[in-house]
């Protein structure tokens, strides 16, 4: 009786087992056409080397056999998947057997349905028979590369599988012989989808790595891809980051996946997550911090998980990057647009501004906030009016430490360095008080204007303010309180409008490039030292000032006194 076909394929694996070459030559001869030779032809290659490989496929052994629901079904393999694109990838591959691996073989790999991977396969008279040694196997390969058509053998599939089973010797064999991945698999890796059943086994492949294997899998697969990157995707990730406790894998993620599809804000929090701080470095270099948001987002973060050391780390980066001053100043100019866009916004303007409200419901701007140098003092906030300008509210870090009259306890010591940076202030028109030290000690302040609502200027509110150098006083100043502007050696030219009436003590005092200063008939009261005191008479230190006033005027008769060159108005 005819033996069935999974019979004659069931003898023709036990000769190759337990046979020698002469005894599998006629078992063939007897068996015939034998439709499953591919799993003998196998195992031949992993137990038993070069001489029985060519026997069988002299007699017509090949990895080849028919894809029906039969085959499948009597001997337990797998025909592919009904999907033609992908059915070589779900087809049991018993070149396979060629492999250095054991147990389950390759973990993941799709195409071992029916392949069992023993380390040593025991004859039927009880002796063990070893996997084929590295020397055994060079020829074997070389055999199967020669006849790879007829046989249906595919080296780049073994390549491919040579590297997730860590079969060093293999691997280098195939790429001596210049085998590589076949394009299939690479696009795979870098451009496939979830439709494409190999990116799909590419990921449980991956899946499946221990940690320690990882990176050496990756690598030699990253060198078959023609420079292009693994591709990734969410699920990719989520697989990926639970290994970033390995310094290793992250760096490696970072070099080898595409750059455009990662978040960078979720890899660092990762990254925090393990406390991973020898990544923080190649963070920076990636620029991931480089926005003071990100890097402050990173800072709540780190400190919200506990994780002391990277704490440690991005404070240490924040002091060794940031420039604060600038930083500020951006900070600031966004809020300026969004004023733009809300003028009212109180919760936008109390960042910039510390201000008080007083009785009559109005408002007193106490200390600015920013670190622009260029700064516009709004004319209300929500729907009160900015009227006053108090004491101190711009002063320097000098007047702090020497003036605790007009000091402003209200700043901190950054926000009284920055006040000295500022160049320029324009004032609202809604402005009716100018507190004293208002502007006391700023000493990069070129350019100020005093609004027309102004009624009086309080003591010491300029002094100091060395790099001013023209000053107009408007009409509606009444009183220009004493010291106001004491020092300020850039002064050459002040310009006091009809309807001032008082002058304190020193107001010009120690001006030292003084030349000119436009005092109307309207002043009544110009202000002595007080007797005993040390103070300075109005003009002291002005060595070159010359007053420009009207004849039989309050400023004529206090220059004649006190010595004091002046000239009537129209003849300078």
């Amino acid at each position: 009786m005819e033996l069935a076909q999974e019979e004659r394929a069931a003898q023709l694996q036990r000769a190759v087992i337990n046979g020698t070459v002469q005894e599998i030559v006629e078992v063939y001869d007897a068996l015939g056409y034998v439709e499953m030779s591919a799993p003998a032809l196998g195992l031949a290659c992993r137990f038993r080397g070069l001489e029985v490989v060519k026997v069988l496929v002299e007699k017509g052994a090949t990895f080849d056999f028919p894809s029906t629901e039969e085959i499948e079904i009597k001997y337990h393999c797998h025909i592919g998947e009904k999907h033609a694109q992908y059915r070589e990838n779900y087809r049991t591959n018993y070149a396979l057997y060629f492999l250095k691996c054991y147990r389950g073989g390759v973990k993941g790999a799709r195409c071992l349905q029916g392949m069992k991977f023993f380390k040593n396969q025991k004859r039927d008279d009880g002796t063990l028979l070893p996997f084929l040694a590295d020397s055994a196997r060079s020829p074997v390969l070389d055999y199967l590369l020669l006849n790879q058509k007829k046989l249906a053998f595919q080296p780049e599939e073994l390549l491919f599988y040579a590297i997730f089973a860590r079969d060093d010797f293999l691997y280098e064999e195939l790429k001596k012989r210049r085998i590589c991945l076949a394009p299939k698999r690479i696009h795979a890796m870098t451009e496939g989808t979830l439709a494409d059943g190999y990116w799909f086994e590419f990921g449980t492949l991956t899946g499946k790595l221990a940690d320690r294997d990882f990176v050496g899998v990756m690598q030699r697969l990253s060198t078959e891809l023609d420079g292009k990157p693994f591709r990734l995707t969410e699920k990719t990730f989520d697989s990926i980051q639970n290994r970033f406790h390995d310094f290793s894998i992250f760096e490696f993620f970072l070099e080898h996946f595409r750059r455009e599809k990662m978040q960078p804000a979720k890899i660092m929090r990762c990254v925090i997550d393990r406390n991973l701080v020898e990544a923080m470095p190649l963070i920076e270099r990636e620029g991931w911090l480089g926005t003071p948001r990100k890097r402050e987002e990173m800072i709540a973060y780190a400190a919200e998980q506990e994780r002391t050391e990277l704490l440690a780390w991005l404070l240490d980066f924040k002091n060794r990057t940031a420039d604060f001053a600038a930083e500020q100043e951006k900070a600031d100019k966004k809020l300026m647009r969004k004023l733009n866009a809300a003028p009212d916004s109180v919760m936008a303007l109390s960042q910039l501004w510390s201000y008080k409200k007083t009785a009559d419901g109005t408002i007193t701007i106490t200390n600015y906030k920013g670190s622009a140098t260029g700064v516009t003092v709004p004319e209300k906030i929500g729907k009160s009016i900015v009227t006053a300008i108090g004491k101190g509210t711009f002063t320097g870090e000098e007047n702090q430490r020497r003036n605790n009259e007009t000091m402003n306890r209200g700043a901190t010591k950054e926000q009284i360095r920055q006040h000295k940076k500022i160049t320029k202030i324009v004032l609202p028109d809604t402005i009716q008080l100018i507190g004293a030290g208002a502007f006391q000690c700023m000493e990069e302040l070129r350019e100020i204007n005093i609004p027309a609502g102004v009624r009086e200027i309080g003591e010491a509110a300029f002094a100091a303010c060395a790099a001013l150098r023209t000053l107009t006083i408007p009409p509606n100043v009444k009183r220009i309180g004493k010291k106001a502007f004491l020092g300020c050696a850039a002064l050459e030219t002040v310009y006091i409008s009809e309807g001032v009436e008082e002058l304190g003590a020193r107001v010009f005092a120690k001006c030292s490039k003084l030349r000119k200063v436009y005092m109307p008939a309207s002043i009544q009261c110009i202000r002595e030292k007080e007797e005993n005191s040390l103070d300075f008479e109005l003009f002291a230190a002005c060595p070159d000032v010359t007053v420009i006033c009207p004849k039989q005027s309050v400023a004529e008769s206090y220059c004649r006194e006190k010595g004091v060159r002046y000239q009537y108005c129209g003849e300078e």
